[in-house]
């Protein structure tokens, strides 16, 4: 940024413009480091502090993704099946005939940012959880990547669910769910 602010501009309006365009430029890089420095005292405070802990015991789930299921989902004692929850944040749609179950693709009209937030942290938990990898294996050589990482997606939020309920960590958790 020094050098571009010591370029010798000989016209004015030139001079102007690129003037502006540094300011503009400057202050669009300090944003990203508030908003990040507001979440984190969001994170920190009394309602949200304890939940992100336990979100974060999840593979793949970071202090940004807790943060943000958790305020998407707010409370998760609302959903009172695990149908409900998952309708809720449509990682897939089923549909169900009598003893026969059928998942159909993604609908599109849940919460986005849940499901977004999802699917990212779920392309880590399959790094970084073996179980959850071998559930992703046999579905891509089927169906694909995509469809497999929803998949683990929704297993994923079914763990994040499971954690909130019963204000336990990921580890005592997981083979609950799985």
């Amino acid at each position: 940024m020094p050098w571009l602010k010591a370029l010798p501009i000989k016209s004015d309006p030139v001079k102007v413009s690129f003037y502006y365009l540094v300011v503009l430029y400057e202050y669009l890089t300090a944003q990203p480091i508030k908003i990040a420095k507001k979440v984190l005292e969001f994170v920190r405070s009394k309602k949200y502090d304890k939940k992100v802990q336990l979100v974060k015991t999840v593979p793949g789930i970071g202090t940004l993704i807790a943060i943000e299921m958790l305020v998407e989902l707010q409370d998760v004692s609302r959903f009172k099946s695990t149908n409900k929850f998952s309708a809720y944040i449509e990682v897939t749609s089923e549909y169900s005939t009598g003893e026969n179950k059928r998942r159909g693709r993604i609908a599109r009209c849940g919460n986005t940012r849940v499901r977004a937030c999802s699917v990212e942290a779920s392309w880590h938990l399959n790094t970084k959880d073996s179980l959850m990898r071998k559930k992703y294996d046999m579905p891509k050589r089927m169906n694909g990547a995509k469809r497999a990482i929803i998949a683990i997606a929704l297993h994923l939020m079914l763990r994040v669910r499971r954690i909130l309920l019963d204000k336990a960590l990921c580890y005592h958790v997981c083979s609950i769910i799985i």
